[in-house]
């Protein structure tokens, strides 16, 4: 008698991330990975570091993908309609990628939690989540420039 196996490394929780598949035992969805390997350009022992997850569960969300490519390909394509819209609104700042603002911010316990609820949030409440999270990081920046401005300023006189 054949048994056929199922790897439950995958995730669905209509409370966490907006129901969207996410790898089991993290908030990390599966459009994560298989974004950061399309437009990131990066390999699954990439990712598996990148994300801090095994290369098994990497290789599950990227198994979980093909198997529902119309599905994820959709939640993608919305995902940049929704960054394209709030960029058109000026949100973000471009001269430095998300990512790298992101590990920036991660040290500030206030931005740390803002960024973990717009991660678990609905998609009805990502968006404003997110706007907030950019308006919260715009503003730290522009005060930590206007201190560097401001010392520079002082130490001129």
């Amino acid at each position: 008698m054949k048994t056929i196996e199922s790897i439950n490394l995958i995730y669905r929780d209509p409370e966490i991330r907006g129901g969207r598949p996410c790898v089991v035992g993290t908030g990390l969805r599966v459009i994560d990975i298989v974004m950061a390997m399309q437009f990131g350009d990066r390999t699954p022992d990439q990712l598996a570091s990148d994300y801090d997850i095994s290369l098994a569960q990497v290789h599950a969300a990227l198994a979980y993908y093909y198997e529902n490519q119309a599905e994820i390909d959709d939640d993608i394509r919305e995902d940049i309609r929704i960054g394209l819209e709030l960029a058109k609104e000026g949100w973000g700042r471009p001269e430095r990628s998300l990512s790298s603002r992101l590990r920036h911010f991660m040290q500030d316990e206030d931005l740390r939690s803002a960024i973990s609820e717009a991660v678990v949030a609905s998609n009805e409440n990502r968006p404003a989540l997110i706007k907030a999270l950019f308006a919260k990081m715009d503003a730290l920046e522009l005060g930590a420039h206007e201190g560097i401005v401001e010392q520079a300023h002082e130490s001129s006189e």
